[in-house]
């Protein structure tokens, strides 16, 4: 009798387990190995039920009618590895929503002379909220994508963003202004994997994608230079390059936008490399120096305005609170090694009196708030807006801002840079 109601019981859960609903899951499929490998290891979960869905975000044609962007055939290489792996796929465009969430204010910035990241607005903007309602609507009950980072679940129940295993391919700060409430119904299955691994198992699935190259730079711009492509929607304003040291005229440019502070200048007949240093919105000059560690390069501080900084859990840690100081991790470009920073709260007056007059002109006003943020080794080649990221030494990313302004640079300063200095862009 007992055994019987025992069989009964597991028959029971049996059947119950068996008739539950599986979760639909739609996976962000660019024709890369690494959503083609996302998709591959959710659908090794048979509670799962996963459909690829290629997102085209820019209309493929220049100008010229030249293909910029092979959204066909990334769309082609989708269908593929889709038919591979045994799930169905389909195609939706992003093209209006990604022009007037990403493009256009990326253009407004360039043109006011400031270096944005597109990635990480199509990330806030299309990824993780266009493409994520569209997901819901077909029936998703969580979305995936190829990204290199991890979440883990809070004792509150939320999620929080952590760097990858793989620190070389972690994609977190790309991720840093995406809300936390956007995160819920997300998964990264690669993000405890590392890229050879990933690699490995696309060639034992013998995926078609195995072998692709990683995509790098950014869909629109194709294989153009940034220059001439920027050159169709802003219009150049030429200027000079004036030498920081002297404030001479070296040579003339052909763009005031089209350069970031940090990357090299275009002059010619000079015996070493000059780097931009610095901008004038006034006259379109752009300020250079001579050699890869010139002290104008670097600064140790900047500001970013506290609305405009994402904290993914919704509010600052604890230590920031009452006027303290929160001591943690930071990056200020992609691949970055991770270094040591304090943030503290900051006044209008506090960034008028603490900007680098070689920037262009950072706008305050007097009611707002700004983080101050001061590394403990100098800095190269801080460029407003660029996006700067925080982190816990566990790895938890905090959230990340655009810079609004970098503090007094070495040369203003005239102080000395540390020997020897580390600088991991060399």
């Amino acid at each position: 009798m007992l055994r019987a109601g025992r069989r009964a019981a597991c028959q029971w859960r049996r059947l119950h387990v068996a008739a539950e609903p599986k979760k639909t899951v739609v996976v962000g499929m660019s024709g890369g190995v690494d959503s083609s490998v996302t998709a591959y290891l959710l659908h090794q979960d048979k509670s799962l039920h996963v459909v690829g869905l290629y997102m085209n975000n820019w209309d493929s044609s220049d100008e010229e009618g030249k293909a910029t962007c092979p959204a066909d055939m990334d769309f082609e290489l989708v269908r593929q590895v889709c038919d591979e792996i045994g799930i169905s796929c389909t195609r939706v465009d992003f093209v209006q929503e990604y022009w007037n969430n990403v493009f256009e204010p990326c253009l407004d910035q360039y043109a006011q002379g400031l270096t944005p990241n597109p990635d990480v607005l199509c990330n806030r903007e299309i990824k993780f909220d266009v493409f994520a309602k569209h997901a819901k609507a077909i029936g998703a009950d969580y979305i995936a994508t190829g990204h290199y980072a991890q979440l883990k679940a809070l004792p509150d129940g939320s999620n929080a963003l952590y760097a990858a295993v793989d620190a070389n391919k972690d994609q977190s700060y790309f991720l840093s202004h995406v809300t936390g409430t956007q995160f819920q119904k997300v998964l990264f299955p690669l993000g405890g994997l590392c890229k050879p691994r990933v690699r490995e198992i696309a060639a034992e699935a013998n995926l078609c994608t195995a072998t692709k190259k990683d995509s790098v730079g950014i869909c629109f711009i194709g294989k153009r230079p940034f220059s001439s492509f920027l050159a169709q929607y802003v219009p150049p304003r030429p200027g000079s390059f004036i030498s920081i040291e002297d404030g001479s005229i070296v040579q003339p440019h052909d763009g005031y936008s089209a350069y970031t502070i940090g990357q090299g200048a275009k002059v010619s007949g000079l015996p070493i490399k000059w780097f931009v240093v610095g901008k004038r919105e006034e006259d379109a000059g752009v300020l250079i120096a001579p050699g890869t560690q010139h002290p104008a390069l670097f600064s140790d501080e900047v500001f970013v305005r506290a609305n405009a900084f994402n904290w993914i859990q919704g509010q600052p840690p604890a230590a920031l609170t009452n006027g303290g100081t929160l001591t943690c991790q930071y990056r200020a470009r992609y691949r970055q090694p991770l270094a040591t920073c304090h943030v503290s709260a900051a006044s209008a007056g506090d960034v008028s009196a603490g900007t680098s007059v070689y920037q262009p002109t950072a706008t305050t006003a007097s009611n707002e708030m700004y983080l101050r943020v001061r590394f403990e080794l100098p800095q190269r080649g801080i460029a407003p807006a660029q996006s700067l990221v925080l982190y816990q030494d566990d790895g938890l990313c905090f959230g990340g801002g655009p810079i609004l302004a970098a503090g007094p640079s070495y040369w203003e300063r005239r102080k000395p840079l540390p020997t020897p200095l580390v600088d991991w862009s060399m």
